[in-house]
């Protein structure tokens, strides 16, 4: 079996990469731009489109300081300062949960951007677009509207019903995320106050700066190297199985051969974004979901398996949009595509202006 990748990235202003057979721009829906995020990747390994495919970490993962940086460590508990859905509490401390900081977002802000935006605003940003990972970020000067902050431009955007962000089929901003950016504009960017002499413990600190905070990666996968990251692979050829040959087109693989089971969408997601054919991926029985929705709105949610395969043949109305979901973040594809042999372009270099794998986010 072939497996065919899909590559979906998620951004707050910003669009998508995209297959062979894609209807609409040139934009891919799982990764990133050619000469934008191709640091450290092969030759080739990317598109000529923008990406908004990949959020960053959810409010429970590791290093999203729900109880503040020290609750275990050496600090008092006060010190790793802002509650997640808090809103602007600036009673001190980093909202990645590390040591205090008066550079730190308010929590609900700082989720807000990791899970929605960072993909394509995070420290190294896409071509054209702002990045919003820190607070020096959200209070500069908009270079698309300079009578305005990055912050209110990003408001604009998440509360538009013509243009939002993110972008369809991207979770919208909630309510209460909303009304935290809308605060933070409307009371002057308050920072928080650090207290004097209690830096906290440095538990959970993910690094805001360096796009880990609120339990985000904190290399983006797009960007590894080139690596079989669970160093294993397919070994048994072609033999029938759910689970054979991650990474390769299996689509056309089955329709060459005229054997194996015919699907109206397959392929393999990868923890990484260049991982070599026949690598194993663990990323499934981890969590990571794909979810396709089909022209007529109908939504079919797929789990990769031990290998990260992901199959089905139930009819999908192409043009299909596409997303990976993975511990409370998202990578989009925003264009829409009519192939539904996501590895025969999301192949380990990339092909077809897929920027390599399917990553999850």
């Amino acid at each position: 079996m072939r497996v065919h990748k899909l590559y979906i990235a998620f951004a707050m202003l910003g669009p998508i990469v995209g297959c062979a057979g894609v209807a609409g721009d040139a934009s891919s829906a799982f990764g990133g731009e050619s000469g934008v995020r191709d640091a450290g990747t092969p030759s080739g390994a990317g598109g000529n489109g923008s990406s908004t495919m990949a959020g960053t970490g959810s409010t429970t993962s590791t290093g999203a300081g729900s109880t503040g940086a020290g609750s275990t460590g050496a600090g008092s508990t006060g010190a790793g300062g802002v509650n997640p859905g808090a809103g602007l509490s600036t009673s001190g401390g980093s909202s990645s949960g590390g040591a205090c900081s008066v550079e730190a977002l308010p929590a609900t802000i700082q989720t807000m951007i990791s899970n929605k935006c960072s993909a394509c605003h995070g420290a190294t940003p896409l071509a054209g677009l702002p990045s919003l990972v820190s607070y020096a970020n959200l209070v500069a000067q908009s270079k698309s509207d300079p009578s305005k902050t990055n912050a209110m431009v990003a408001l604009a955007r998440v509360q538009s019903t013509t243009t939002p962000m993110p972008p369809a089929p991207g979770t919208p901003a909630s309510a209460g995320e909303v009304a935290a950016l809308q605060d933070f504009i409307s009371q002057g960017y308050p920072k928080p106050s650090c207290p004097t002499g209690n830096s906290g413990g440095a538990s959970g600190a993910a690094g805001s700066a360096g796009g880990g905070s609120a339990g985000a990666p904190s290399v983006d996968p797009l960007n590894a190297m080139p690596t079989c990251t669970s160093m294993t692979t397919w070994k048994n050829g072609n033999k029938g199985s759910s689970s054979m040959n991650p990474g390769m087109a299996c689509i056309t693989c089955h329709k060459s051969g005229g054997e194996g089971p015919s699907f109206s969408i397959a392929g393999t997601v990868f923890p990484t974004g260049h991982e070599p054919n026949l690598c194993n991926s663990s990323i499934g029985t981890a969590g990571a979901r794909i979810v396709i929705i089909g022209a007529d709105g109908k939504m079919t949610t797929l789990t990769p398996n031990a290998a990260g395969n992901f199959s089905s043949n139930t009819a999908i109305k192409t043009p299909y949009q596409a997303k990976v979901t993975y511990q409370g973040r998202e990578r989009l594809m925003q264009t829409a595509q009519s192939s539904g042999d996501c590895n025969s372009c999301h192949t380990q270099s990339g092909s077809m202006m897929a920027p390599g794998r399917i990553t999850a986010p």
